[in-house]
């Protein structure tokens, strides 16, 4: 049974979050400060509570009808979905209104940090809300900066005729020097974990969260030249590591067997025993919390792939190599598509659904993807690498909002992962059979990465403007955090900040369909007619959908623009380059 879970806003304090335009006046706080002076534990938990779902996406919104945290790979060149993303083909256009511009968030934030040391709670407990607050005020920023850049930094209620309510952005170095100062008074306030439990803002989600921004920051301004790296990178290798000390007692979660262990870690409706688990978002379809992850995935009126290019970062698993180096009968030549997932880094099968019958096969039940599937969109796949990641078999239902899954939200693998990156950025130990090897151990691939790794044709291509010495080894870090977190959110992410969005622009292929895997040549001469083929493999848009060419253009495509109603309210802000009408 989950021991709680977050649902509803905190209706005592809803009016502070009701103020969205910063330049209109703003309505009557009910947090005011006769309010705070009357406020016990639960009020201040019951303030906090309302960012939870603001700032948590988890597999979205309670009775939602999405896909959750994997619509962040839709943006990237991870996952395909059966309309195309716009991001993903850089066809977005400049936005008159955006909500990731929203200041309301914020707000409440600033509105707590001015009242809460008013209540006469203690102050440990007044302590741990605030951090909670400023856990939050600092992911809020954090979004913010990884879309916009430069942002105005506010640390204070705006009242009517505030100046700063007119103030141009704020570099993201200053930015992202207060939500440091910020996210460093959250983990010395906060408790650990064990006091929090999964499901609440914890010292260690904080540490977590200090560690996956810092990393961003400092490779951002690492790879778009802007001074300051090494202090971010030197704190996301710091936080990492201190969440691997043995006192806050994570490791990584083991499950039935290597062969199920991946898959089985994202198909839990509670996370309270999970020794990986940092924070997770509860969903309990009982207490009016549901989603809609495993439905989405199996009834997929709109269905999702994983891109070939994906799948072919996964390593073979006989000799440890890249496929297209392996020489191995399904990899390196095209056989079948089952011989082409078979023999490879164990994550494969438990990410990508199996057409062969067997623990593997999940959603497909045994089928190859049918062609009616790949051309209508219903069901399946939109690639014919159908996913398995988020999808259990045993909670699918056809109805909706029944999913009772929770979100991981951070976890240990991930912090592994910045370990190891942050390390092989500055040249420090990135503790490889800690990190990255600890993660290929964990399913039995026991071919583990060392210092000093061959080339791969493919990631060089990919990846080809490297700081420092061990290019290769940052590449090998970089494949391995696109396997491991697959589907989690984070790709697009990676791309800008590696200096990498050209990516986007590769062809965006499915999987090979051919006579070996059971295909009539009747319907191949289908599938080419009305989708067509790269190299054999599957052309999923150029046929199917209007203007199917992406366009990402640096600099412009690493930010998003900023919303032309807020300038025409505050002359002050300027557009980001690339985007000026």
């Amino acid at each position: 049974m989950k021991k709680s879970i977050i649902l509803l806003c905190g209706s005592l304090f809803l009016a502070a979050q009701s103020c969205d335009v910063l330049d209109t006046e703003p309505v009557e706080f009910v947090s005011t400060e006769e309010t705070f002076l009357n406020a016990t534990e639960e009020t201040l938990q019951t303030y906090c509570n309302n960012l939870y779902p603001n700032l948590l996406s988890g597999h979205g919104a309670f009775g939602g009808y999405g896909y959750g945290m994997m619509e962040g790979d839709f943006q990237s060149d991870n996952i395909l979905p059966w309309t195309p993303n716009s991001v993903a083909f850089s066809q977005h256009t400049i936005s008159t209104s955006d909500d990731n511009w929203s200041w309301s968030n914020i707000r409440a934030c600033n509105a707590f940090l001015e009242n809460y040391q008013l209540s006469p709670a203690s102050e440990s407990v007044k302590q741990r809300y605030a951090g909670e607050i400023l856990f939050f005020r600092c992911m809020d920023y954090f979004n913010k900066v990884r879309r916009f850049g430069d942002v105005p930094w506010y640390d204070h209620v705006l009242e009517p005729g505030d100046e700063d309510l007119y103030k141009a952005r704020d570099s993201r170095t200053v930015v992202m020097a207060n939500v440091l100062n910020d996210i460093n008074q959250a983990i010395e306030w906060l408790p650990t974990k064990a006091t929090t439990g999964v499901s609440r803002v914890s010292k260690d989600a904080a540490l977590a969260l200090k560690a996956r921004m810092c990393l961003f920051e400092g490779t951002y301004r690492r790879y778009h030249n802007i001074e300051g790296d090494t202090e971010f990178l030197q704190a996301a290798y710091d936080a990492a590591g201190e969440l691997m000390k043995s006192e806050y007692g994570y490791s990584l979660f083991q499950g039935s067997s290597p062969s199920q262990a991946y898959h089985e870690l994202f198909i839990q409706a509670d996370y309270n025993d999970n020794p990986e688990v940092i924070l997770s978002r509860e969903y309990d379809p009982s207490l009016g919390g549901a989603n809609n992850v495993t439905r989405m995935i199996g009834v997929a009126e709109s269905p999702i792939g994983f891109s070939r290019d994906a799948v072919e970062d996964y390593l073979c698993a006989e000799t440890g190599r890249p496929i297209s180096l392996c020489g191995c009968e399904g990899h390196t030549t095209q056989t079948t598509l089952a011989a082409e997932l078979n023999n490879r880094d164990p994550r494969l099968l438990q990410t990508v659904a199996s057409p062969e019958a067997g623990e593997h096969t999940y959603q497909l039940n045994g089928q190859r993807p049918g062609i009616s599937n790949l051309l209508s969109g219903l069901y399946n796949s939109s690639t014919g690498y159908a996913v398995a990641k988020f999808y259990n078999p045993d909670e699918f239902s056809t109805a909706h909002n029944q999913g009772t899954l929770d979100a991981p939200i951070f976890r240990y693998g991930e912090i592994l992962l910045i370990r190891a990156e942050a390390g092989a950025e500055l040249g420090l130990d990135p503790e490889l059979d800690r990190t990255v090897n600890a993660l290929r151990d964990r399913v039995g691939f026991n071919h583990h990465l060392t210092a000093n790794p061959e080339a791969d044709p493919k990631l060089v291509e990919e990846y080809p403007t490297i700081v420092g010495p061990n290019a290769n080894l940052i590449r090998e870090i970089r494949r391995e955090r696109r396997v491991e977190l697959m589907a989690e959110g984070l790709r697009y992410s990676d791309l800008m900040r590696w200096a990498c969005g050209e990516r986007l622009n590769e062809p965006k292929l499915g999987f090979v369909p051919n006579l070996a895997s059971g295909y009539t040549q009747e319907e191949l001469d289908i599938l080419n007619d009305q989708l067509g083929f790269v190299d054999g493999a599957l052309d999923v848009y150029t046929k199917r959908v209007t203007n199917p060419v992406p366009n990402f253009i640096s600099p412009k495509n690493y930010l998003f623009s900023i919303p032309t109603d807020e300038i025409g309210l505050n002359p002050n802000l300027v557009q980001n380059p690339g985007w000026e009408l």
